[in-house]
């Protein structure tokens, strides 16, 4: 299973798994799993280890293109 589909599933904190993780850290050797407040109480640890923070639940809108916009 990669990270991606984890994404999709209820996935625990690694610092206290019983809440669920909203931030994926990417490290060089593996991936962590934070609730909001264990990546705040680790953050500035963190920010010099890993190479990205994904929120999870962050939700990106689709711009929807107009029928007119793809015709010219």
């Amino acid at each position: 299973m990669t990270s991606e589909d984890l994404i999709q599933a209820w996935v625990g904190c690694d610092k206290c798994q019983s809440a669920k993780a909203v931030y994926l850290v990417r490290l060089i050797n593996g991936e962590l799993y934070f609730c909001g407040h264990h990546l705040n109480e680790h953050k500035e640890a963190l920010d010099k280890v890993a190479y990205e923070i994904v929120d999870l639940d962050h939700k990106e809108e689709t711009p929807i293109i107009e029928k007119e916009e793809i015709n010219g």
